[in-house]
């Protein structure tokens, strides 16, 4: 086979697909995406609701007409409003803690952005991948026509038996139905990155560059503590909980209605302010200890959530860096002993039988094929390890 083999494999990175043109659909994703967009209304429509209930009841209007039994007693007429409000100290309680919800709402957004990112980039690695394969088997099924048509030559010629013709077929009929199947999962590979990003305008083609050294793992750890939503949520929602705390203790506090009143009679009119008091004695009972065993579980969930999520890390990247350290030997391995035109030259020079250069024909393309699923793991092994970035 020609030296474009040798070729080929140097370039078959997928941490080598531009990453422009990634930044470009992950830019289309965030942007139009149908989850994100109903995400981010639902996190206004949130914010606007934890907006709600921050003031003091509506104010209250009565009025009364009551005529009398009898004729003599004339007409009692009575109207009056009054204003209820909590201790003034609640409402400053409720602001601040409305503000802490809108941003855990922000931060619950942030957190389904990044996944629903991160499950976009994994679908574009694999949709890259489809289409680094797609021209390995293109040139399979080149090598495999072309040496058909030498088998056929040559049996009509009766320098070849049938049964050398045969393999020879059978051999094309395979890479040529690997290739169609291969087609068709290409074809499912666009579509979903066409639901992703909300748009048929994925090209089906790969630029290459080139790739960025591994940081190390405590440089990792610390950027991701700083920069992981979920972290970050979930400290959010232990401020929440404290919050809360706060406000049950408010809660004890007494609640006041102060109003205007008038009542009037035959005799005159009776006017004045009226006020009232009411005690917290039953309406808020538990509600600090709920409060407070709400605010423990937030705290012990963060510190355990964290741990969770470093082990996942740590065993992430030493998956990224085993990965790679395999994808490097098949690449070097590849470039310095495989080779089809080694084959062809020995199949040529009778250094081996039909049979044994078919089978290690076969074993050749497995050995690629398994490569380029190596280059797959990695990408989306390193995709996963700083996924955080998103």
């Amino acid at each position: 086979m020609k030296l474009t083999y040798i070729i080929l494999l140097t370039c078959l990175s997928l941490a080598g697909f531009s990453q422009t043109n990634l930044d470009k659909f992950l830019d289309l994703v965030e942007q139009n995406n149908q989850e994100l967009i109903a995400a981010r209304q639902f996190l206004e429509a949130e914010k606007a609701g934890f907006q709600t209930g921050l003031t003091p009841d509506n104010p209250s209007i009565e009025y009364g007409y009551f005529p009398g039994s009898k004729e003599e007693m004339g007409t009692k007429t009575t109207y009056g409003i009054s204003q209820a409000f909590e201790f003034p100290t609640v409402y400053s309680v409720k602001k601040k803690l409305a503000n802490n919800q809108s941003r855990l709402s922000e931060l619950d957004y942030q957190v389904f952005r990044q996944n629903k990112l991160l499950e976009a980039k994994l679908s574009f690695y694999n949709y890259a991948f489809l289409l680094k394969k797609k021209q390995e088997y293109q040139k399979r099924l080149e090598h495999s026509t072309q040496l058909l048509q030498s088998y056929q030559t040559n049996f009509d010629k009766g320098n070849t038996s049938i049964l050398d013709l045969n393999k020879a077929k059978i051999q094309n009929l395979k890479i040529k139905s690997s290739y169609q199947i291969l087609l068709t999962e290409i074809d499912n590979a666009q579509k979903d990155l066409t639901l992703f990003a909300g748009t048929d305008t994925i090209e089906q083609k790969t630029q290459n560059i080139s790739e960025f050294a591994l940081p190390g793992l405590e440089s990792i750890l610390a950027e991701f503590q700083q920069l992981k939503p979920e972290i970050r949520y979930l400290s959010q929602a232990q401020q929440v909980a404290e919050m809360n705390i706060q406000l049950a203790k408010q809660n004890w506090l007494p609640e006041f209605e102060i109003g205007y009143e008038a009542e009037k009679e035959p005799d005159g009119t009776y006017r004045g302010l009226h006020a009232g008091l009411s005690l917290p004695l039953w309406k808020n009972k538990n509600k600090l200890q709920h409060a407070r065993a709400q605010a423990n579980f937030k705290t012990q969930q963060l510190k355990s959530r964290i741990a969770v999520l470093i082990n996942e890390k740590e065993k992430l990247y030493f998956q990224v860096q085993e990965l790679d350290q395999i994808r490097q030997e098949y690449k070097q391995t590849l470039e310095d002993a495989a080779n089809v035109t080694f084959l062809d030259k020995a199949l040529r020079l009778g250094q081996m039988s039909v049979i044994e250069y078919f089978n290690e024909l076969t074993f050749y393309y497995e050995t690629i094929d398994s490569y380029l699923e190596i280059e797959l793991a990695h990408a989306e092994a390193l995709a996963r390890l700083t996924s955080y970035k998103l």
